[in-house]
């Protein structure tokens, strides 16, 4: 029966067409397709196969296959492309603009002619119509204006924007200045870099005294702390340069602990470095608590000096007017104590001004520290030549009470009559006054005149 069969034909006996409504321009691109596909596939059944699996033992003759033809391939259709989207512009909306036809005055000037049988309320309703119209008129001159504003801030901001390189590197230097700005300050380098510069001399001087040779060991302590700072020294240099050298194991030990102290704090100096230098608002936080320390530092200071200075000006400060005795002794107290509120004001007043006004305000307070200088020392002199003036006026009296002793001596002896003795706050005499004449000249011109000591 296998001999019976009919074998099935491989060959195309016609040629079926299709019409696919295609031209011959996209035929031409689909047949330049399935060429180069064609061709990919020919490539890849050239390439080198795997190894066959060997024949099994006995077979006398190889078969080989036979070759069937391939149909062609079919046609196929393009496909239908969708045609590409129109893209809608967006038109932007017109800006209202004021209806240049009419100025603001001409607007004020419109009126609604008056015909008649018009209704009364028409004439009310366009004026409000016309208030309206002004009003929107005013509010679109302000949005223009606004507008305006902002295109112009919008350029320049754009004028000003930074590209990505310009903002990475100002980010890094902004990052430099906060870090120099922060390890400049006087507090930091009191608390985290000088503890690190003394225990660092202190390991050099420690690893002098446990080498075996002294002399260079000083000699090269002294060059390391002359060319060379504790953050350009690893743990490894000290490990292998240094604590290796040393003999005994105790004193490497013990120096060990030194180095491990030191690299504890330097770890302690830069966590506190990066803490607050990471960003702009750390920077920031820790600006703002060094000023309120440093404000709270400052009143602190103030205040303290003024109890120190209170006890040099006890004379003026302020007393309490219930302690007063008498009506006269309280009247004297709350002048005392108007008179030191006034002084107070001033003084609160230089303090503020040299706190607001800086290098300024110092030249002016000194100027006048310099002036009341001065002042109290012609106060001074003039206090001094005013007691040498009293002193003299206490001598003249006491000669004026000699004249009138011998006059009124005279005056019993003669009976001339006797001139009433001045009083303490009376002029000497109304022939000899201090006022119009020069007294020490007058006395010297009685007393040699007349030798009295005869008389």
């Amino acid at each position: 029966m296998a001999d019976d069969a009919v074998p099935v034909s491989t060959t195309v006996p016609e040629t079926v067409t299709i019409d696919t409504g295609a031209d011959k321009e996209t035929l031409g691109d689909l047949n330049k397709q399935f060429a180069d596909f064609w061709q990919e596939e020919d490539n890849k059944a050239g390439a080198e196969a795997p190894p066959a699996a060997p024949a099994p033992d006995g077979a006398a003759q190889e078969t080989k296959p036979e070759k069937q033809r391939e149909p062609p391939p079919k046609p196929v259709p393009p496909k239908a492309t969708a045609p590409p989207p129109v893209q809608q512009t967006q038109v932007p909306p017109p800006t209202a603009t004021p209806d240049k036809r009419f100025s603001d005055d001409e607007v004020e000037k419109l009126a609604l002619p008056q015909r008649p049988g018009q209704p009364a309320e028409m004439q009310a309703d366009f004026r409000q119509l016309k208030g309206f119209w002004q009003a929107d008129r005013q509010r679109l001159k302000q949005l223009e204006q606004a507008h305006a504003q902002l295109q112009a801030e919008l350029a320049q901001a754009k004028q000003n924007s930074f590209t990505p390189e310009q903002k990475a590197d100002y980010e890094h230097a902004a990052g430099i200045r906060r870090r120099f700005d922060f390890v400049s300050d006087p507090e930091f380098q009191q608390r985290y870099q000088g503890p690190i510069a003394n225990q660092f001399k202190a390991i050099l001087q420690e690893a002098v005294s446990v080498l075996p040779d002294r002399g260079s060991a000083q000699q090269w302590a002294e060059h390391i702390l002359g060319n060379y700072n504790p953050d350009q020294l690893s743990k490894q240099w000290w490990l292998n340069s240094v604590i290796a050298k040393v003999p005994g194991e105790l004193e490497r030990q013990a120096l060990l602990g030194s180095v491990t102290e030191l690299l504890k704090l330097q770890r302690e100096r830069d966590s506190e470095v990066s803490r607050r230098t990471s960003d702009k608002s750390s920077f920031d936080n820790w600006m703002q608590e060094r000023t309120n320390q440093i404000h709270d530092r400052t009143k602190s200071e103030i205040m303290a000096e003024i109890g120190e200075q209170e006890k040099t000006i006890t004379e003026i400060l302020p007393r309490d007017p219930e302690q007063a005795k008498t009506p006269e002794e309280r009247a004297a107290i709350e002048s005392h104590n108007e008179r030191f509120n006034r002084l107070n004001a001033r003084f609160l007043e230089q303090m503020q001004d040299i706190s607001k006004n800086g290098p300024r305000a110092w030249v002016r307070a000194s100027v006048a520290a310099t002036r009341a200088i001065y002042l109290q020392e012609q106060y001074d002199a003039m206090s001094e030549e005013l007691n040498s003036v009293k002193t003299e006026r206490d001598q003249l009296r006491q000669e004026l009470d000699k004249i009138a002793g011998v006059r009124r001596k005279m005056a019993s002896t003669t009976g001339t009559p006797v001139t009433p003795a001045p009083t303490k706050n009376a002029p000497l005499n109304s022939g000899l006054s201090i006022k119009d004449l020069d007294v020490r000249r007058s006395f010297d011109t009685f007393w040699n005149d007349v030798d009295r000591t005869q008389h």
